[in-house]
């Protein structure tokens, strides 16, 4: 262990292997979670396909499907192709399944990325606002409007929005992905729950800082509580916060699922969607593999970040 704190090179390489080994456990988790899905695949298969049941359908279906070998088998035969980028061809689009998930992603990351900019404007305001103000009515404020985003279903919220600006007002679109004012429902229904959950954490991180002996010796000498904010604070804040936000990228990403389908947006959540509601193994397969690599991904790309820009990490905890 003390080697592998005092040697860059053995430290990288063992978190090489545990991102293989990470991947293997998803790989495993995937197949099994598919495998254990109720009903024939073969069957289900067939149905996907429009070919009619009976014993030489089913028999041709589960040799094509490779239903025929051993379970250890079926893993390490997906596993060798899915190594080499072939994860098999989706059951209803009949395009590999590689070319059916890159044409979801772009649409996803294209919302996520507006989500996530104004998730940054509007909590960052919410929680400094709240810890500026703290017991004042900006405070409560803040708090009340930010348990209210929170319990809110975004389901219910999204078909409220849809009802009031697209139906009643007619100002804004109701579905689909074009110009900006599509982003404009999704992105409000995505990000209010988050809105509210990191709008709190960045209040108590910051009243939990100025509660700190320094900043209260600060603050007793008359220094602005604003200047300590701007100038202290916010270097002692920054690796929660990052924590916080990688934690919602990934919500983002993959948490859009049924945002995706209230506004039609053609992106990874709707997509899955599809794929689980027609059966489709394949794509089933893929997309759990693609949200397990982009946790890992964000995770591990975390981890470093904080590690680069924490100089007590780099000395090994030293202050």
């Amino acid at each position: 262990m003390s080697l592998m704190k005092k040697n860059p090179l053995a430290k990288g390489l063992g978190k090489i292997i545990l991102f293989f080994l990470t991947l293997v456990v998803i790989s495993i988790f995937t197949f099994v979670l598919v495998k254990i899905q109720p009903g024939d695949p073969a069957a289900n298969y067939l149905r996907t396909i429009h070919v009619g049941i009976n014993d030489e359908s089913l028999a041709r279906a589960r040799t094509y499907l490779n239903l025929d070998k051993p379970v250890t088998k079926q893993y390490t035969m997906w596993l060798g192709k899915a190594v080499k980028g072939d994860l098999g061809n989706s059951y209803v689009k009949k395009w590999p399944v590689l070319h059916v998930m890159a044409n979801a992603t772009i649409p996803t990351l294209q919302l996520g990325a507006v989500s996530f900019v104004l998730l940054l404007i509007f909590s960052s305001l919410g929680g400094f606002l709240a810890a500026i103000y703290n017991k004042s009515w900006v405070d409560k404020l803040v708090q009340g409007l930010s348990f209210l985003f929170v319990s809110i279903p975004v389901f219910w919220l999204g078909y409220m929005l849809i009802l009031f600006f697209s139906v009643k007002l007619q100002i804004l679109p109701s579905s689909g992905r074009g110009g900006f004012a599509n982003y404009i429902l999704p992105a409000i229904c995505l990000n209010l729950p988050l809105v509210g959950q990191t709008s709190l954490f960045i209040r108590n991180v910051l009243l939990e800082e100025m509660a700190k002996p320094h900043v209260e010796n600060a603050l007793v000498r008359g220094v602005d509580r604003k200047y300590i904010l701007k100038n202290h604070l916010l270097n002692n804040i920054k690796i929660p916060l990052m924590t916080v936000l990688s934690s919602n990228i990934m919500y983002v990403i993959s948490g859009s699922v049924l945002i995706e389908e209230v506004f039609a947006w053609p992106g990874l959540g709707r997509m899955f969607v599809g794929a689980v509601r027609t059966s489709d193994l394949p794509l089933i397969q893929g997309s759990l593999l693609l949200f397990g690599l982009m946790a890992i991904i964000l995770n591990g790309g975390t981890q470093s970040l904080i590690y680069f820009i924490n100089p007590r990490t780099r000395l090994g905890g030293k202050e």
